[in-house]
């Protein structure tokens, strides 16, 4: 494979390109030919698009390619100490979770309660060809086309990352923490790792997903997450990404779901340059449900991008999604959310509501809900809404006595409270508010 075999339309996109083809050869399972035909597929879906520009319609409030720097160099396995946060630092890890931390896409420990002999694990940086059968049937199928360009990056440029399956008919284990640990390395990286999540018929996982970093150069964080749920499979996710400040953050996340499989997920976005969690999800079978709620709190100049397509490909299917956002300073949310019904998807139920707080006058909130149907017998609605906090119930509240600060949280909280309860509870709620009560101090100034 050389650089030749594709259309270099800009240096931004050349970085990927190059790297492909300097590195195929060398890349994780690269004699592996199931693995090698469909890295090729992903280049090319890639190069169909090329690095998103406004001029990428899902992609034009979030022009990943200009905020992109060009000398980026391909992270590798930090061979060296480095100090991990522990769980109780990272504040999101619940009690008695198994840890898996990654830092720089590469698995690099496995802690906290001893992982159950019911879920297996492969690091897919040390792919061969003693790799899972599951792994070959599943890993690069989701999150690898040029609907979604740099989830296809992921997987063409893969050098680390891991595969999970949680067996048929496994319940009540211990909590699974994806933490995703970046930190500085003296220079600017990109770094390409896959995840793979396969709960069996039958089987149950509470999975919490944390992302974080340092330093003062710039990393581009690209993660494509393939999520396949089987029949009465249930997954409850939370995600948490507070990356640093110069991050640009990208997470392709690839769903199918069999019958009556139910995924329960939130997300919170509260740090990072740009961050863009681009989620599609099939509802492949009859029963399948899925509910999704999104809570971005930020301030400064960071820019968070929440994009969602929901595929009602089958009769009898649910969607619920719950996006809301607070803004202050500069910040931008961007909430996007495409419900498709297919044709013969009879009886789909699919809702979806985008709310955003503006707390400074140069904040910014985008909101583009979408309804594709193409089935009679359907239930489907959205909504939107963009404004200041309610000048009444602020003044209502400062009459009472509480100091403007308190009654503002106040009002903050009440706002997000919907998007966050009953997701999450105990220690895990409280690092969240804590993180948003830190994002209102730097709105506000602190309190009086």
């Amino acid at each position: 494979m050389t650089a030749q075999a594709f259309p270099i339309l800009d240096p931004k996109t050349a970085l990927f390109h190059d790297d492909y083809a300097a590195n195929a050869a060398d890349l994780p399972g690269a004699g592996l030919s199931w693995l090698q035909s469909r890295r090729e597929a992903a280049i090319k879906a890639f190069a169909r698009t090329g690095m998103p520009t406004r001029h990428v319609e899902s992609w034009k409030y979030s022009d990943l390619s200009a905020a992109l720097e060009n000398d980026l160099e391909p992270a590798t396995a930090f061979r060296a100490g480095v100090e991990v946060p522990a769980a109780t630092e990272v504040g999101f890890s619940p009690v008695g979770a198994t840890q898996i931390t990654l830092v720089n896409g590469f698995l690099h420990l496995i802690g906290g309660a001893e992982l159950s002999k019911f879920v297996d694990v492969v690091d897919l940086a040390q792919l061969s060809v003693r790799t899972p059968e599951w792994v070959e049937k599943h890993l690069g199928l989701h999150a690898s086309a040029a609907d979604q360009a740099l989830g296809a990056a992921s997987l063409a440029l893969m050098r680390g990352g891991v595969a999970i399956r949680v067996r048929a008919n496994t319940k009540e284990i211990p909590p699974l923490h994806l933490n995703f640990v970046n930190p500085s390395r003296g220079h600017g990286l990109m770094s390409h790792a896959r995840v793979l999540l396969l709960l069996e018929e039958g089987a149950s996982l509470d999975l919490v997903e944390t992302h974080q970093g340092s330093g003062e150069y710039q990393l581009l964080a690209n993660l494509g997450m393939e999520i396949v749920l089987h029949k009465n499979a249930n997954l409850t996710h939370s995600r948490f990404q507070e990356e640093a400040g110069r991050t640009l953050h990208v997470t392709s996340i690839g769903a199918e779901l069999s019958r009556d499989a139910n995924y329960r997920a939130l997300f919170a976005n509260l740090g990072g340059r740009l961050s863009r969690l681009d989620m599609n999800i099939k509802l492949a079978e009859p029963g399948a449900s899925a509910t999704l709620r999104s809570v971005t709190a930020l301030d400064g100049e960071a820019h968070a991008d929440v994009t969602t397509v929901m595929d009602h490909a089958a009769p009898h299917t649910t969607s619920r999604e719950l996006f809301k956002s607070v803004l202050g300073g500069r910040a931008r949310s961007v909430s996007q959310g495409k419900v498709t019904v297919r044709e013969g998807a009879v009886k789909s139920d699919s809702h979806q509501l985008f709310k955003a707080l503006l707390l400074g006058p140069r904040a910014e909130a985008d909101a583009k809900p979408e309804l594709e149907i193409f089935a009679d017998d359907v239930v489907c609605g959205h909504g939107t809404a963009i404004g200041a906090l309610d000048a009444d119930a602020l003044f209502y509240l400062r009459s009472r006595g509480i100091p403007e600060w308190e009654a503002r949280s106040m009002l903050v909280r009440a706002f997000l409270g919907d998007a966050i309860d009953g997701f999450v509870e105990g220690g895990i709620l409280d690092a969240l508010w804590q993180r948003i009560d830190r994002a209102l101090d730097s709105i506000y100034g602190g309190a009086e």
